[in-house]
């Protein structure tokens, strides 16, 4: 089975409801599995205050329909994976592995390290270590991976 085709478009404004609306779908689970309760008005303060348009990519179905979003700081000689976010609707198709892999192919071809962290609840840690990801630090909360090109 191939991979779904997708495209990235940068983010604007505008999107900032609907992406809000897409980590709260994807997060809020976990977040409530690792510290009991998930607090609207603090992680959205969160998620507005790192709303950064210069390293968020909507993530487009073939047809248009958003489907996720990826948010990456470029700070050679590493990307920082902040999110990748894939609405639960679109989940399970290959399109978050898809993504990465786009990702991973950037970060092979600049020769650049690619790190991010996991809620130690969350099951992407699983598709994360299938790419290549190894885990370096652990806390209480989370697992720290990075990937390095070959």
């Amino acid at each position: 089975m191939s991979p779904p085709p997708f495209t990235l478009a940068p983010a604007t404004l505008a999107d900032r409801e609907r992406l809000w609306r897409i980590k709260k779908n994807c997060l809020r689970h976990y977040v409530e599995e690792t510290w009991g309760f998930w607090e609207d008005i603090s992680q959205r303060a969160h998620f507005d205050q790192n709303y950064d348009l210069d390293e968020i990519r909507l993530i487009l179905t073939d047809d248009g329909q958003l489907a996720g979003y990826i948010a990456c700081a470029r700070t050679p000689p590493e990307i920082a994976l902040h999110n990748i976010m894939i609405s639960p609707g679109y989940q399970n198709r290959g399109l978050g592995t898809a993504v990465l892999k786009n990702l991973l192919a950037e970060a092979r071809a600049q020769k650049l390290s690619v790190r991010l962290q996991v809620l130690r609840v969350n099951p992407a840690r699983q598709l994360y270590e299938r790419l290549g990801f190894t885990i370096y630090e652990e806390t209480p909360t989370h697992f720290r991976l990075r990937w390095q090109p070959a």
